[in-house]
């Protein structure tokens, strides 16, 4: 980033009504989160593999009888 877009920043938080720094602050921790969220390696290179996920073993449950019968009516069936 350069200087001039930094003090182009600087001046628009410093014109920004007070109501809206709060909303600022809280999109900037966003950001942070979604940068170190980036960072972090996913599930298979942590060594963590679908089997071992127990979110992803009890939603398998559903893929036999007699759930997986009735899932797809279940699911896409308008009522």
């Amino acid at each position: 980033m350069t200087q001039t877009t930094k003090q182009q920043l600087m001046f628009e938080i410093k014109h920004l009504p007070n109501a809206y720094i709060t909303e600022l602050q809280d999109f900037i921790q966003y950001l942070k989160f979604k940068q170190a969220r980036m960072r972090r390696p996913d599930a298979e290179e942590r060594g963590k593999t679908a089997e071992h996920d127990p979110i992803l073993h009890a939603i398998g449950s559903i893929d036999v009888a007699p759930f997986s019968e009735t899932i797809d009516d279940t699911l896409y069936t308008i009522q």
